[in-house]
């Protein structure tokens, strides 16, 4: 028997009235404007039930075509007759839409895989394969992103004291000297006290290390800041700033091939962020606080003293004066502190030194000027 029905072609929004007959493989479709027959087979037929109307839907290799069919459903019914039951309900394109769903899925966790686990991994195996040169060669690339982005935080120029104050700098490099005399490095360590209110420190690939202002005007004598500086020497020997870089960069150009930007200019600016914000794992700043207490040690110089300072900025202390500061990149707990505690009591109590002279503490204590106001 022949029905009534509406067609639509998925081209367009207007509707054809058609003659619906059925054949043994599927329906015949016949436009009443003589256009050509249109044939859809069972296996691409899809129903769904509306009131008094059976809507059809054509679906090939499991992907939704566009078109529609609507015709009666009780002539509808009895034309198919015992073939409605096999065939196949639910929206067009259901189990394509599954499909997308199943593969956006996989998407996603190969993305978090990659993320948390495959990034960290191929930073921490690209490593040693970076000559020292090539090290510090990213170090200077990136180094006037990572100005930039202090100058932002502070709203002020950056300024490098020791360039315009001899005795101070003199200081800063005796400080350096005997400190790295007792350390395994692949270059030259270059240290600068940057002028600013944040109080931090860190360091960047290739020896290159920034003390802030606020630690020298913060600590009550020199061996405090010679702890934080060996630490931070302690980033240096084990290539943390390296790898951080080497993460930064790989996870600036996976973004940027899903978002379409691989020019390079974003991974520079993400991984000088990266560097200027950087947290440290726990197992990074374990063994570089051991570190650390190796270089104070051989030195001659308090081992403790770095705990006295993390205590006297502590969040109960009257120093903690940003979200950016030495907390922020290196957080302080109690177990850290008892580990340097531990691993300062190590191998006897040798006799200890200040590692600066008064007249030399003194001058690097001023090295930016007078001491500023808190």
């Amino acid at each position: 028997m022949d029905s009534p029905g509406r067609y639509f072609d998925g081209q367009r929004p207007v509707p054809r009235s058609v003659t619906v007959r059925r054949l043994a493989a599927g329906l015949d479709i016949r436009p009443e404007d003589d256009g050509p027959a249109i044939i859809w087979p069972l296996g691409e037929i899809r129903l769904e039930r509306h009131g008094a109307e059976a809507h059809l839907h054509r679906v090939m290799a499991d992907r939704d075509t566009g078109e529609r069919l609507t015709l009666p459903l009780a002539a509808f019914e009895l034309m198919m007759g015992s073939a409605l039951a096999a065939l196949p309900r639910g929206r067009a394109g259901e189990a394509s839409n599954r499909r997308i769903l199943v593969w956006s899925a996989a998407a996603i966790a190969s993305l978090v895989f990659l993320l948390l686990v495959g990034l960290p991994l191929f930073a921490r195996l690209a490593v040693p394969l970076v000559p020292w040169r090539w090290e510090a060669a990213l170090g200077r690339s990136v180094e006037p992103q990572v100005l930039e982005f202090l100058a932002e935080n502070t709203g002020s120029k950056i300024r490098f004291c020791g360039r315009d104050n001899p005795s101070g700098q003199a200081a800063l490099d005796a400080m350096v000297s005997r400190l790295a005399a007792g350390a395994t490095l692949r270059g030259p360590l270059q240290v600068d006290v940057v002028d600013t209110a944040l109080v931090n420190a860190f360091a960047m690939p290739g020896g290159r290390i920034y003390l802030f202002r606020p630690i020298l005007e913060t600590a009550e004598g020199p061996d405090e800041v010679a702890g934080v500086l060996a630490h931070e020497i302690g980033h240096v020997v084990n290539r943390d700033s390296l790898r951080a870089m080497i993460h930064g960069g790989a996870l600036s150009l996976v973004i940027g091939a899903i978002l379409g930007d691989v020019t390079g200019g974003s991974t520079l600016a993400i991984m000088g962020k990266v560097l200027a914000g950087q947290a440290y794992s726990r197992e990074n700043e374990a063994e570089a606080d051991r570190v650390s207490v190796e270089l104070m040690k051989k030195a001659g110089a308090d081992p403790r003293a770095i705990n006295l300072f993390f205590r006297r900025i502590s969040p109960f202390g009257r120093s903690n004066r940003s979200i950016t500061d030495l907390l922020a990149a290196h957080p302080v707990t109690e177990d850290r502190i008892a580990a340097v505690e531990k691993l300062a009591a190590e191998g006897g109590g040798q006799p200890l030194r200040p590692i600066l002279d008064k007249t030399e503490w003194q001058a690097l204590k001023t090295i930016c000027g007078p001491a500023r106001k808190s």
